[in-house]
């Protein structure tokens, strides 16, 4: 995986438009290119080469114009599928080039970078609508007791990491919990890595009172 750290995460705070579609909230304060105009990063969802995405998303370019003006792109040339650099940078592959909107500026390609929807808080977030990336999370407790644990089920998608948060309140950023893959199993793990599959997995009780969601790991790099 291409990045040094986790700087995003897949919450229900900002309505998707679209069916199927989910929503990536990043945190401007957390980019330091992207404090100032034409500062451009790039974030992955799952693992990929300068040839392509090794899983189910290509990266995500996102770009800052003149005052509160984002773009978010699809990093997916749109010459043969490589994976084109932030910042404006030659793609790997061929050399083409495109703008911070995602225009051509450079050939082989003809058609601009597949563009995202995006909106800013004016403040701190940025939220964009990825298609495809959006899950229904369903939870039950399994047994009886103060030491019950709780089944979370939710759809995956290829190469994308996910993992398990408990908030004592919606105002709360929430805390990273273990799961377990089983009924019975010791709840060790941390992230799980996305098949295609519905994952069903397995938490402790962890407060008196407050909920469990499940976010998607995202990397800058």
């Amino acid at each position: 995986m291409l990045g040094k750290e986790w700087v995003g995460t897949l919450v229900a705070d900002c309505a998707p438009s679209a069916p199927g579609a989910g929503i990536l909230r990043l945190r401007l304060s957390s980019f330091p290119a992207l404090q100032a105009a034409n500062g451009s990063i790039r974030v992955a969802l799952n693992r990929f080469t300068n040839q392509g995405a090794i899983g189910a998303f290509y990266p995500i370019l996102v770009n800052r114009g003149q005052g509160n003006e984002f773009h978010a792109l699809s990093a997916r040339c749109t010459h043969s599928g490589c994976v084109v650099p932030a910042g404006g940078a030659a793609c790997p592959c061929h050399g083409s080039r495109f703008d911070l909107t995602g225009a051509v500026l450079q050939g082989p390609a003809t058609t601009p970078l597949a563009r995202y929807p995006i909106s800013f808080d004016g403040v701190d977030t940025l939220c964009i609508e990825i298609p495809n990336l959006g899950y229904s999370l369903t939870g039950a407790t399994v047994g009886t007791g103060p030491n019950a644990r709780f089944r979370l089920q939710f759809q995956t998608r290829l190469g994308v990491k996910y993992e398990v948060r408990f908030q004592s309140s919606v105002d709360q950023p929430g805390v990273v919990v273990p799961f377990a893959t089983t009924e019975s199993g010791e709840a060790v793990n941390t992230v799980l890595t996305g098949n295609n599959a519905v994952a069903i997995i397995f938490v402790d009780p962890a407060g008196d009172r407050g909920f469990y969601s499940v976010a998607v790991q995202v990397t800058e790099g």
